[in-house]
């Protein structure tokens, strides 16, 4: 079996894991990626320093 299958229940998977841990950390996904989807995930087009699209 696939070493990483055997650790999957070791994984966390916490609700929230994809959310910002640190205050400013939303500030820097919002400028990397765009606002968050419904869901609240950062999924946008990656966006350089100016929030121009790479």
């Amino acid at each position: 079996m696939n070493q990483e299958i055997e650790h999957m229940d070791e994984v966390d998977v916490h609700p929230a894991v994809h959310a910002p841990t640190e205050p400013d950390e939303r500030e820097v996904l919002e400028r990397l990626y765009g606002p968050p989807d419904r869901d609240g995930f950062f999924r946008g087009p990656p966006v350089g320093e100016e929030g121009k699209e790479r």
